[in-house]
């Protein structure tokens, strides 16, 4: 079941803005400070505490699973705020959320005044919602050993989707394997196989490395390579993918772009936050080519108006359709003075 629509009142940087999502893949631009990780982290923890909520599992604090305690307790461990004023522009006020899927819908509404209380309330088919995974700009296997217990038991500076992802890179593989057109470009590139030894990752070259001694680059392709290979990644999931070209090579670009595509194929919603020209223009071409079909994919750029602290959003199913591209900016800025910088003379030259 898809993720549509989600409405935002008074969140953070959003005032009034309403995002139209895809059912295969999402791409978020902007510039830094337009709430583009704020959008993946609350669809991770508000489809987190439904699924919960719908599973009625037990909780690592023992505490009733209330869908409000469940929304509490995802939204505060998510985003890490000192209290639910952070998630409010001007104090005191209100915040109302709804995030709605194909066939059910949560609301949820911050108030926030001498006295603070979230309010949450669900309908429809809850039970079909899926299971989100929220991959964040980082690689995590070289930091997995260990890391789920020491979560648990101490204070950490890592956020709720660290200790969530590790739980799950924790499941052993699947016994038909991952999906092999999946898998397999992305051991191509890797050129080896990602293996876990007593607890720890390895990329097996044919003598395993340890992982913590891969370059980071393919380490963060190993994580989605173990994650197919033990059904974390699969129909019905939602990947919440926070800038993956971080310590990519810009020629990996096509590989990401081609991953992210046949997960949408093989029925995973991807919800995916970029500054890079070259991911975004691969996603772009598969539209325009054809790769990615009408309506299955949309570009939603994020942007100030004006000065102005909330943040807007434009929607096209294609990248020529948005209005305002904060990555062309910037690059037709940086070309301009490049041109600039070539022409001028000597006494002209910009410094």
């Amino acid at each position: 079941m898809k993720v549509t629509r989600l409405e935002l009142r008074q969140f953070t940087v959003f005032s009034d803005v309403t995002f139209e999502f895809a059912p295969g893949v999402n791409v978020f631009i902007g510039e830094n400070g337009t709430g583009k990780s704020h959008v993946l982290k609350l669809i991770y923890a508000l489809t987190e505490a439904t699924r919960r909520f719908a599973t009625r599992g037990p909780l690592e604090d023992g505490l009733e699973p209330t869908l409000p305690h469940l929304v509490q307790g995802m939204l505060m461990g998510v985003f890490q705020p000192d209290d639910l004023g952070s998630f409010l522009q001007t104090l005191p006020g209100r915040s109302t959320i709804s995030l709605e899927w194909e066939r059910a819908r949560l609301e949820v509404t911050l108030d926030v005044g001498p006295k603070s209380t979230l309010t949450a309330t669900v309908e429809g088919a809850i039970a079909d919602v899926g299971r989100p995974l929220f991959i964040p700009p980082r690689e995590v296997l070289s930091i997995f050993p260990g890391f789920v217990e020491a979560w648990l038991n101490r204070e950490s500076a890592f956020d709720r989707t660290y200790f969530d992802l590790c739980v799950a890179l924790g499941l052993k593989p699947l016994r038909k394997g991952g999906p092999a057109a999946l898998l397999k470009p992305i051991e191509h590139e890797l050129g080896g196989n990602v293996v876990m030894k007593e607890g720890r990752f390895y990329l097996d070259y044919g003598i395993p490395m340890e992982m913590p001694m891969v370059a980071e680059g393919d380490r963060k392709l190993a994580m989605i390579a173990w994650l197919l290979m033990n059904g974390s990644l699969s129909e019905n999931a939602y990947l919440l993918w926070d800038e993956p070209e971080a310590n990519l090579n810009p020629k990996r670009a096509r590989l990401t772009s081609d991953t992210a595509a046949a997960l949408a194929h093989a029925g995973v919603q991807v919800f995916l936050a970029t500054h890079d020209y070259a991911l975004t223009s691969e996603l772009a071409l598969k539209v325009d080519t054809g790769s990615l079909r009408a309506g299955e994919a949309a570009f939603h750029a994020l942007r100030r108006v004006g000065g102005e602290p909330s943040v807007v959003v434009d929607r096209g199913e294609r990248l020529a359709e948005l209005s305002n591209n904060a990555i062309l900016d910037a690059l037709a800025s940086l070309h301009a003075r490049e041109q600039e910088a070539l022409f001028a003379t000597d006494e002209e030259a910009p410094r």
